[in-house]
């Protein structure tokens, strides 16, 4: 069932004429068709027709228009939805639209547009609201309610037009109550922020009432995030976004362009409560990536007005949904999440090479809570360089994005994320008070080195990885396995190789300056940081499987650091390689699908090495034998 259409787009025409917009799925009203010569295309018949938006009209020719409009046009107005327009400077083709409304009468009184454009697109007697039938007692209740919400002068002014609707309905004028409102609205004050003072609660839309398309909208919501500005890759433009929370804990996202950005960013403050009004809703094109966005944004305009309102307690004001660190690992990823924790522990700001060549700074925090587990927090840019934070200090973060590193669960900074350190506000946060009865009593006690959110996986065999993985071509396609295996044969043409001792990636030698240089980092040293990197073969009773060894597993298995068997003479190199041969181990394996000189293939690489479980092996081992019984019986 599609919902009901009560306006007009709001300056439809200015956004087609001004802006060349024709992807916005405009609602306007067909005034007349014009005398002028039909054209006959391969399409059809187009007709020139006046169209309207209920504050300006023009000419917009429409393709195929039906013939029982066409016979009735000067008895009625249709209101059509554009479904396809073409654009070509001035001359506007709607290739296909749908009726709406067959029998309504003109909407507004609008302006020709070259008219409303010498007003500077003000029109005092336009108007979008489509009129409908209303029950006389029904529109005199909502006068009443709507009177209450006003100071006693509008009240005395709607009750002098309300009176004066009476003598009108004689001539058949009306005014609806909408139209009273707005001629006696009070001017709104301007400020040098560019922020005005608030109308009122008057026809206020909620947020999940707002569709893609729509302009002209009133809502009321408070600011419970809001990003840096971020400049766009290629340099030429900046945006920055807001989270905004309406009265029932509807979400949605704002954006600023450009300069938008310079106009609204220092006006509006996270916390505080506004009115926004005449900006154009917009699908949320990432909301598939994350189920916590919304479908839908607004994007901000040149003629979008932000009110300061009064604060309002039915907006939430700290709207934190807290997941312990036992509920993430339950969780997807990049999914976000709100936490809340003491910090335990604080790295030092580092510098950071990114794949695409920018310089960013990186922090990483640990967070504990009442499960008794800790995670890590990783900081980015500008958080990582203002955001300071101390030892035991109780947080709350809210928007971090879930992530994996080598099977531990860790959580992201992002643009949008948002930290609260003040105890009192802290205290107003649902979960607050469990995580501070368990603080309170166990702040002494503290691990420095809490148990890891890993994700357990159940034992496999190499028989099993190797038919998973049998005939897929998808990039995209990983997993992971625990199993048993034993280590047959370390390949010793590659062992290691020289790194930076920063980011582990590879380094150059520069003879000139006999210094050893990172690309990623930009530094240079004097001397590498070895590191292990080589192909060993494992198996088990099913068959064997050839897998990559990075530096810490290389370690694990040689028994030494890199840095300290680089050294070794051949010799003993070879006596530690071989005595690590036949060692069974059980290790985290992570299966992926890699593209190597155009040839695509498995690759299969040591991700851990897991600690032996005995009694979690023979409940496994045991519920294995039970469902095997149950099947044969």
């Amino acid at each position: 069932m599609t919902e009901k259409v009560t306006h007009l787009t709001y300056e439809a025409l200015k956004s087609m004429v001004e802006y060349q917009d024709n992807t916005t799925q405009y609602c306007v009203q067909i005034l007349k068709i014009e005398d002028q010569t039909d054209m006959n295309t391969k399409q059809g018949i187009v007709y020139p027709c006046v169209c309207s938006d209920g504050f300006a009209k023009m000419i917009i020719h429409i393709l195929n228009i039906s013939p029982s409009i066409l016979a009735n046009i000067s008895k009625m107005n249709p209101i059509i939805r554009i479904l396809e327009l073409k654009l070509k400077q001035t001359f506007f083709i709607v290739m296909r639209h749908e009726v709406i409304y067959l029998d309504k009468c003109q909407v507004g009184q609008p302006l020709d547009y070259d008219e409303f454009k010498r007003m500077n697109y003000t029109n005092p007697n336009g108007n979008n609201e489509i009129q409908f039938p209303r029950a006389p007692h029904v529109l005199h209740i909502n006068s009443n309610k709507k009177q209450s919400m006003l100071p006693q002068q509008q009240q005395k002014s709607i009750h002098d037009y309300m009176n004066q609707d009476q003598q009108q309905t004689k001539s058949g004028v009306k005014l609806s109550i909408q139209q009273k409102q707005s001629q006696i609205k009070q001017e709104p004050q301007f400020v040098e922020n560019q922020i005005y003072q608030p109308p009122s609660d008057i026809n206020l839309l909620k947020i999940s009432e707002l569709y893609p398309g729509m302009r002209g909208f009133k809502i009321k919501g408070r600011i419970t995030s809001k990003t840096d500005i971020t400049q766009f890759r290629n340099g030429k433009g900046h945006l920055f976004t807001i989270e905004i929370m309406d009265s029932d804990k509807q979400t949605i996202q704002g954006v600023f362009f450009n300069k938008l950005c310079d106009k609204f960013y220092d006006s509006i403050d996270i916390g505080k409560v506004y009115y926004f009004e005449n900006a154009s809703v917009k699908t949320n094109r990432y909301s598939s990536k994350n189920q916590n966005s919304s479908d839908y944004q607004i994007h901000f305009e040149d003629f979008s007005k932000i009110s300061v309102a009064q604060d309002d307690e039915e907006i939430d004001i700290f709207p934190y949904q807290i997941k312990t660190i036992d509920d993430i690992d339950n969780l997807s990823l990049d999914e976000k999440c709100d936490v809340l924790g003491v910090i335990i522990d604080i790295k030092p700001t580092t510098q950071i090479m990114t794949k695409s060549n920018e310089n960013k700074s990186k922090k990483n925090i640990t967070l504990y809570d009442q499960t008794q587990r800790g995670i890590e927090i990783v900081l980015w840019g500008q958080q990582a360089e203002k955001w300071q934070f101390q030892k035991d200090q109780i947080v709350a973060f809210r928007g971090l994005k879930i992530s994996d590193y080598q099977m531990v669960r860790n959580l992201t900074v992002t643009n949008s994320t948002i930290c609260e350190k003040n105890l009192s506000n802290l205290k107003k946060i649902n979960g607050f008070q469990e995580f501070y009865e368990f603080y309170s009593k166990n702040k002494d006690f503290l691990e420095t080195k809490p148990k890891e959110s890993k994700k357990k996986f159940p034992l496999s065999y190499i028989e099993q990885i190797k038919k998973d993985f049998e005939g897929i071509r998808n990039i995209k396609f990983v997993k992971f396995y625990e199993i048993k295996a034993y280590i047959t044969n370390i390949f010793t043409k590659l062992l290691y190789y020289e790194g930076c001792e920063n980011c582990k990636r590879k380094v150059v030698y520069i003879q000139q300056t006999k210094q050893y240089h990172c690309q990623i980092c930009n530094q240079n040293f004097d001397q590498p940081s070895y590191k292990y990197m080589f192909n060993a073969k494992i198996a088990d009773t099913t068959g064997n499987l050839t897998v990559i060894m990075n530096n810490d597993s290389g370690q694990q298995i040689l028994q030494l650091s890199c840095d300290e068997f680089q050294k070794k003479s051949q010799v003993e190199k070879d006596d530690y390689v071989k005595r690590s041969n036949f060692q069974q181990f059980r290790f985290l394996i992570v299966g992926k699908v890699e593209t190597y000189n155009d040839e695509i293939r498995p690759k299969y690489y040591i991700s851990s090495f897991i600690q032996e479980d005995v009694v979690s092996d023979n409940e496994e081992l045991y519920n294995q034998i039970t469902q095997m019984l149950s099947q044969n019986y």
